[in-house]
């Protein structure tokens, strides 16, 4: 049992580390003078229609949906809302770690010496998650693809265009239950270590959404670009973002 327990840490750890696989490039950067540091730097909800939501095609989603009285595209709706959130929410949580004046956008008028951030959720794969839990290694992987623009807010002008990010996010490549019942037999430990990874696979599957996983994950690097530019401008130190 405690070889067991041991070798599921170690592939919980594997895991962990292949989820979440986000990857934000900037498209356009920056070449304007020195900036001051902004009093606000609001995020808004990033726009998207109920159309680019792709729900969960795995066996299970689709016998609950098929019971469920709400309809298909209401079901999209609240997945697109829950990506909106935990995309604007997470954004605001790590660019106030890195010392940045972060909060969601409100509604009346913003302007003085702000940053706005802004974007659009470009789709929502949901993915197959009987795949993801019984293959694992990208098979049936969800995925979360955005683009974002951050705009200069004044009270003088017109919004003046900063930078422009894109970005993908996926659950990656961790394990599946076959996957790991190969490797429990190669250790002679079949029973055990199979079941254990396994359940720990379905548990982490269970704990998160494609969705809002996925946008956290897009949030972070966004936020990551938006530090570097903070730094460029001498608005933080380089330290903040380590």
């Amino acid at each position: 049992m405690k070889h067991a327990a041991r070798f599921l840490s170690f592939a919980c750890a594997l895991g962990l580390a292949a989820c979440n696989h986000a990857r934000v490039q900037t498209t356009e950067s920056y070449l304007g003078p020195m900036m001051p540091r902004p009093d606000h730097i609001y995020v808004a909800y990033f726009s998207i229609t109920p159309e680019q939501v792709r729900l969960d095609q795995g066996i299970g989603a689709r016998i609950t949906r098929a019971a469920d009285d709400q309809p298909l595209e209401a079901q999209e709706l609240q997945a697109a809302q829950a990506a909106q959130a935990a995309l604007a929410e997470q954004l605001v949580d790590r660019l106030r770690k890195y010392g940045l004046p972060a909060e969601i956008a409100p509604t009346e008028p913003m302007g003085g010496n702000d940053l706005l951030v802004q974007g659009q959720i470009v789709g929502i794969d949901q993915g197959n998650r009987t795949r993801r839990i019984l293959i694992g290694l990208g098979a049936g992987k969800s995925t979360v693809s955005a683009d974002a623009q951050v705009y200069r807010l004044t009270a003088m002008a017109p919004p003046r265009f900063v930078s422009a990010f894109e970005g993908k996010a996926d659950s990656g490549h961790m394990p599946g239950a076959a996957e790991t019942m190969g490797a429990g037999a190669a250790a002679q430990r079949i029973g055990t270590s199979a079941a254990l990874t396994g359940a720990a696979h379905a548990g982490m599957e269970t704990r998160r959404t494609s969705d809002t996983a996925e946008a956290g994950g897009i949030a972070d690097e966004i936020a990551l670009r938006v530090g570097q530019l903070a730094v460029a401008q001498q608005w933080i130190p380089p330290s903040a973002l380590q």
